[in-house]
Formats: structure tokens, sequence, C-alpha cells
């Protein structure tokens, strides 16, 4: 179960009503069950459940606070807002698959039925389903999020490219796959997908300007959430984490 303030200094927690949520419903523990408590940031642990209801769960901590190690290598995905059931399941995925940094964007081809809505509001659930990937998959680290109004805001505001980052975008235009000699020596990676309609001229412009490499999933024409969820296994499969 997810805990984000996980503290050496405290014992007994009340867990949120998600995640009691899920407890009492979903896995349906009951008081003096055990669980593994994990804060998103390494550090984890087992705690026994000390009382337990529909809406509220508290735990007590059982064991040594420990903390594993971040891996050396960072994948960001830099993807489009699409329609929610699309974003959500494409955001979940991603976070099992174990992507670092998940950074979202409004692309100037969104989908119509977007294009009128208050995207901020699917930020919430987005986290909601990236703890659930975590705790799906096992994963210590929750990915970190960023939010932007347009791709061109993504490379003005975000740190993600750093200078020792393989950055590139996955385009049906591309020449070339990608392939392990792309990652060699390198530790940080980044990849840009676009939504169904593709990208506009002004978003492959700045791409080309900051000199982002173009690659190729292949002949197929994969849909806006399929594309990333190839580009992430590819990536970690290059690395030898798959």
């Amino acid at each position: 179960m997810y805990l984000k303030n996980l503290s050496n200094s405290i014992s007994i927690y009340e867990l949120d009503p998600i995640q009691s949520a899920h407890i009492s419903k979903v896995l349906r523990l009951k008081e003096g069950n055990y669980i593994e408590l994990f804060d998103g940031d390494g550090a984890y642990c087992e705690a026994e459940i000390t009382s337990s209801s529909k809406r509220a769960v508290e735990i007590k901590i059982a064991s040594e606070i420990k903390r594993i190690e971040k891996n050396k290598h960072s994948i960001t995905s830099i993807i489009p807002y699409l329609k929610k059931d699309n974003l959500l399941f494409m955001a979940e995925k991603l976070t099992e698959l174990g992507v670092n940094h998940l950074v979202f964007y409004k692309p100037n081809n969104i989908d119509q039925s977007l294009a009128k809505k208050d995207l901020t509001k699917l930020n919430k659930k987005i986290l909601e389903v990236v703890i659930g990937g975590c705790k799906q998959s096992g994963i210590n680290f929750l990915p970190q999020l960023e939010y932007y109004d347009s791709l061109s805001d993504v490379f003005m505001n975000s740190l993600t490219f750093k200078a020792n980052s393989f950055a590139c975008t996955f385009d049906l235009e591309a020449a070339n796959k990608l392939t392990p000699d792309d990652l060699n020596t390198r530790g940080n990676y980044v990849f840009i997908t676009g939504p169904e309609s593709g990208f506009s001229n002004d978003e492959r412009f700045v791409m080309v300007d900051k000199k982002i490499s173009s690659r190729s999933l292949g002949v197929n024409t994969l849909r806006a959430e399929t594309a990333p969820i190839i580009g992430a296994t590819l990536f970690q499969s290059f690395l030898g984490n798959i």
C-alpha cells in the first residue's frame, strides 16, 4: 500500500480513503493482517492492520523501514492528453513498465472531445492509476509527473532534457528504428509520442529545432496510447530490464 510520508519517527498511521477502500473492499483484509507499505521514493516496510472499516484503515509499523536504490537508468515518456480511459490505461502501463518520468502535454491536434475541457481535472486520476500501477508491479518508486499546456511548454519549462540524454520522437515518418546503439554510454532516455491525429507542423518544427532524433516503431500504425507502451518496452528490453 502507498503511504507518502513513511517515517521512522511515527509508528501508527491512518491510510487515506483510496488506500483504505482498496484494503477493505478489494483485498478484504482484516485486523491482524499484514501489508507492505511503500512511500514512492524507495522506502518500504511491513505493517499490521490494527483497525479496518470501509472508510478508514489504521496500521502500525511492524518492521524496520528499508530503502532500495533507484536504477541508474532513467526513462522519460512525453505523452499527449488523450480521451480519459485511453490516457489512464497508457499511464498505468507505462508505470508498470518502470518509466521514471511521465510528462503530459496538450497536443495541437487534440481530440475535439477534449478541446474545451479542463484537462487538469484528469491529473488527480492520473496520480491514482500511477499509484495503482506501482502496487500492481511491485515498483517502489512513483514516476515523477509533469503537466503542460503544449509541447513547446515542455521544452521551455521541463528539466527532462539533460546533457547526456538520448531524446527521440516515435513517428511514422521516421526512416530509422530504435536500436541498442542509441542507448550506449547514456543514462537518461527520453521519447515523445503524439496524439491520434499526429504531430502538428509547429510541434515538428520545435522538435527539429531542439535536435530531437526521429525513430520508427515499425510499419504498423499504432494507437496513440499503444505507441508509448511499445516504446517503453523497447527501451527496457535494450537495457536488459525485460
